[in-house]
Formats: structure tokens, sequence, C-alpha cells
């Protein structure tokens, strides 16, 4: 072993990074999840997509809402599953919630490469750049992190294409605080003043997880309205309904 990798090995075994949903210590190969954990989260991708009858992360389906605002396919990694009770810790769920509160590179780079791995198999990603729905600001100084932005910009870099920063937020509240239409009104941003000129490009579209499409489809139309050609959306986890299948339960987003 050289001194680079030994380097690595110290710098990694000092910050004790653990598990995102079981919280063990991780092993130095392991990347965000624990093995068993990291096998839970596979089972979970396993989940097929009720109209196009693939897994998840080779489905590019998108659904009314967001078709009506210019998002006619939405690349995404699972479902959202949920929690049987309360202290239930469901290994891709938690991958959302750790990304949302900690500035954790493992869990980048873990979901970079989930995301790298399904626009490879469903998009030519040719003429695009890529943004993201901004996050409230109250709660980017909360955490210090926009956590999607983050994310996109990553997503990026790994995929040799421009990332723009080209709205941001004007929510009222936090969306996981709203509920059905009040989602939707909710879900206001604008442009940013000397946002990048994306007109006649495709563009990626990032948020975290969608759940009614509010913030993304409101979000898609404003960036439609600065000429881009297309927009696909791009997430880690779906949780809207699905009328094909019953899903009663609402996210907790």
């Amino acid at each position: 072993m050289n001194v680079k990798d030994l380097y690595k090995r110290f710098v990694y075994y000092t910050a004790v990074p653990k598990c995102a949903s079981c919280r063990e210590i991780l092993d130095f190969e392991d990347k965000a999840l624990c093995k068993s954990c990291l096998s839970e989260y596979r089972n979970i991708k396993m989940i097929n997509c009720s109209r196009c009858a693939k897994t998840y992360d080779k489905c590019i389906c998108s659904f009314d809402y967001l078709e009506k605002h210019f998002v006619k396919r939405l690349a995404k990694v699972f479902r959202y599953k949920h929690p049987e009770g309360a202290n239930d810790r469901i290994p891709s769920n938690e991958l959302i919630y750790n990304l949302k509160r900690e500035r954790r590179t493992d869990i980048i780079e873990f979901l970079t490469d989930e995301l790298e791995r399904s626009l490879a198999e469903n998009l030519d990603l040719d003429g695009f750049v890529i943004t993201n729905v901004p996050r409230k600001k109250s709660r980017t100084l909360k955490y210090g992190l926009d956590h999607s932005a983050e994310l996109a910009k990553s997503l990026g870099k790994r995929l040799g294409i421009e990332y723009v920063s080209l709205l941001e937020s004007k929510l009222a509240r936090a969306q996981k605080k709203t509920r059905g239409d009040e989602r939707i009104k909710n879900a206001k941003f604008d442009y940013r003043r000397s946002a990048p000129d994306v007109k006649g490009k495709r563009v990626l579209l990032l948020d975290d997880i969608v759940t009614t499409g509010a913030s993304m489809g409101n979000s898609a139309t404003l960036i439609k309205g600065l000429g881009a050609k297309e927009i696909v959306g791009v997430c880690v986890s779906i949780a809207y309904k699905d009328k094909y299948v019953p899903f009663e339960k609402s996210s907790p987003f």
C-alpha cells in the first residue's frame, strides 16, 4: 500500500463515517451504506413502474402535472417507501434525509453514481445543461447547503455538462409542510438576476424527490420561458400517487 492510499485511509477513519441508514461504522470499501443496508437498498430498487414495467432506474415515465408543465420525461432511481413505524429506517429514504441535512461527500458520490447510471440508460445527453430546483432560503441557511444544487453540480461534472443556476426560491413555507393543492400554490420561484442564457438548449432539471410535481413543474415553466428547447426532469426518488396502484399515505417531504 502506497503513501497516498495510507493517507486516504487515515482521513477516512479519522472522520468515523457511519452508514446513512443504520449508523454503524462503515468499512473503508463502503460508500454511504453498509453492506447489509446496501443489500436492502438494492431490493427496493427492484420495484417496477406500473406504467412501463421497468425498474424505476430504467424508467423515464412522467405524470400528468409534470407533462402539462413541459417535463415530458422524468429520470429517477427509486420510489419512496413509507416506513411501517416511527423507528423504521429504510436505506433509500435515509439517503435523502441525510442528503438534505449533511454535507456528506460519500452520499453525494453515491447518488451521483446512481443518477449517472439512470441517465446513461435512458438519455442521449448531447446538448444538455443541468440546473436544479432551488431550496427554500431559510432551509439553506439552517443546514448550510442547497443539497439539490450540490448534487446537480456533482452530476454535471460527472457527465461533462455545464451546471447553470437559473432560479431562486420564493417559497413561503417548506414544501414538506404543505399538502395537495397547497403545495402547488406554495411552489413559487423566480429568475435569478443575470441568469445564464439557455435559449435553444436542453435542460436537465434536478430535484431530490418529486411528490406532487409542484416544485419541478413550476420551475420548468419558468425555464421554458427562458427559451429552453426541452426540459427533462431528474430526481433521486418519486413519491407521487400512482393511479395504477393503490398508494394511500402521503409523503412527509
